[in-house]
């Protein structure tokens, strides 16, 4: 767990939708990274793992599906900034949920190990809030 796991999801990251729940989730990195870099996010519900495949992801007002990150290259995840989780789950205002988040960034410039590949840098969050 690092120092800035605790703010990657915060008291007032959740929202109901009329299709399902939305969670803002925060950088843990000191700077701006390429959409490219959201490589890993383990998603569990009220105990249920969510398939990243039905995920789909809102930053810069623009909405993807998770998977579509993979090219997102030119576009920019600003750490004052969330990306907006959309999870395809029956909720509704006032419900609290169990949040369980584990968030990978690979980081394009930090290059590690003999083949130099990305640092990859984690960050787990377990929290239950409750959906405004």
């Amino acid at each position: 767990m690092g120092p800035l796991d605790d703010q990657v999801v915060r008291e007032d990251s959740l929202t109901a939708t009329a299709d399902g729940l939305n969670v803002a989730v925060y950088t843990h990195w000191y700077r701006a990274l390429p959409l490219t870099s959201l490589t890993k996010v383990d998603l569990t519900v009220d105990g249920q793992p969510v398939d990243p495949a039905t995920l789909s992801v809102t930053v810069n007002g623009h909405r993807y599906e998770f998977a579509e990150l993979a090219v997102k290259a030119d576009e920019y995840w600003f750490t004052t900034d969330p990306v907006v989780l959309h999870v395809p789950v029956a909720t509704a205002p006032g419900r609290q949920h169990r949040i369980q988040l584990q968030l990978g960034l690979s980081i394009p410039y930090i290059l590690t190990g003999p083949d130099r590949t990305p640092l990859l840098t984690p960050s787990s969050t377990d929290k239950t809030l409750t959906a405004a």
